[in-house]
């Protein structure tokens, strides 16, 4: 969103807020800066006390430093007395941060009202004469009602993207649904004269011809990827609701691993609650996504040329199933992060572009939430990390996986 003049304007006239309105907020800063401390504890109080809000801040305290510094920079601008177009750009520049990590927008709301509340309470302490403290009141609600406006637009801008992102896998489905039939037939073909190729070779050369077997080995390869794109574009053009039923996620993970192909640097670890019980979900979908995180995963690593690790953990939280799948690879790029589901964004020079976006349609259309990351310092990452939330998936009754 760019903070363009007429937006300012428009969010101006809307809530009142006029020049008088500037001078009683400059006015009121000695004031209230005191607080400024208390009011960003409470803010962070605040999403503490809620596991949902809390689960998306997970740098550590490194991260919450920075958001603390950030937070109390936020409320000098408050009281700065300077709302121009750089002004409102910073703040969309927060939202588009708080989209980013997936902070639902209830609680982005809560956490401006405890702002809201925190600066009337200072104002209050500093017990100005009655009628100065009408117009500061005012004045502070017109400034909260305007900083929550752009926020909500950051909101807008990301459901915006999602609706085009959705219109441009249904275009993408619509051709997979068109070409992708047409295109299996003549693989099965090329797999089964590979297979008869392979047969013959060894039969009448053994092992001697190294040379032929590495360039059947390369076409089989290839082929496995051609399949895989292919299954992928086809599961887009069904774009099926969820066919849930009791599953065992234990089960589930170690099927979904046995197929993904591992390079012999990568180590994979996997750790589920002992007491998880059977999860309400569509196996099928479910544990393609699970291939496609852990492959992505595996693919990193392979990448950087080096061992590592892909570890692989399930969790129950209330009634809610939690996956997560991170590596100690190279992590993602600044463009990846900014574009991750994105359809036909792809960072591999043999990827398509298809296999995130499927994931995230996979998990939304489970009524949960999708959301990667980078592990270590935004300057120097130790990793990805994908998290899935799935709500209600264990409010089930059924024996522990």
């Amino acid at each position: 969103m760019a903070a363009t003049s007429d937006m300012l304007r428009e969010l101006f006239d809307y809530v009142g807020f006029g020049d008088e309105d500037a001078r009683w907020l400059v006015r009121m800063g000695p004031a209230v800066r005191p607080a400024f401390p208390h009011i960003v504890d409470e803010f962070y109080r605040t999403i503490d006390d809620n596991a949902g809000a809390r689960a998306v801040f997970t740098g550590g305290p490194a991260q919450r430093a920075r958001l603390h510094a950030s937070m109390h920079a936020w409320l000098e601008g408050v009281v700065s007395g300077i709302y121009d177009e750089g002004y409102f750009e910073q703040r969309a520049r927060i939202g588009r941060m708080h989209v980013r990590i997936d902070l639902d927008q209830r609680y982005m709301m809560a956490a401006m009202n405890v702002i809201r509340r925190g600066l009337h309470d200072a104002l209050r302490a500093a017990q100005w004469p009655a009628d100065e403290q009408i117009h500061g009141h005012d004045a502070i609600d017109k400034i909260c009602d305007i900083e929550l406006a752009v926020m909500l637009e950051t909101y807008r801008e990301s459901y915006v993207e999602k609706q085009r992102a959705n219109e441009r896998l249904a275009t993408i489905g619509q051709l997979a649904a068109s070409i992708g039939h047409e295109l299996r037939n003549p693989l099965a073909v090329m797999e089964t004269s590979l297979h008869l190729l392979s047969s013959r070779q060894q039969a009448e050369r053994g092992n001697a011809d190294d040379k032929a077997a590495r360039h059947l080995h390369r076409i089989r390869e290839q082929l496995a990827i051609s399949g895989a794109i292919i299954s992928d574009l086809l599961e887009m053009a069904r774009d099926r609701a969820p066919d849930r039923r009791p599953v065992d996620v234990r089960a589930l993970i170690d099927e979904a691993l046995a197929s993904v192909p591992r390079p012999e640097q990568l180590r994979v670890e996997v750790a589920i609650d002992e007491a998880l019980p059977r999860a309400s979900v569509d196996p099928v979908q479910l544990r393609q996504v699970v291939v496609n995180l852990v492959l992505n995963a595996s693919q990193a690593i392979a990448g950087a040329k080096r061992e590592g690790v892909v570890k692989v953990h399930a969790q129950r939280e209330g009634d809610e199933l939690v996956l997560v799948i991170e590596d100690d690879g190279p992590g993602l790029s600044t463009e990846a992060v900014r574009r991750l589901f994105e359809p036909l964004f792809t960072t591999r020079a043999t990827g398509v572009g298809l296999g995130l976006p499927l994931c995230r349609r996979i998990v939304e259309k489970h009524g949960g939430t999708i959301r990667g990351y980078n592990l270590g310092q935004p300057d120097a990452p130790e990793g990805a990390r994908f998290e899935i939330r799935l709500p209600g998936a264990l409010a089930v009754t059924g024996a522990p996986s």
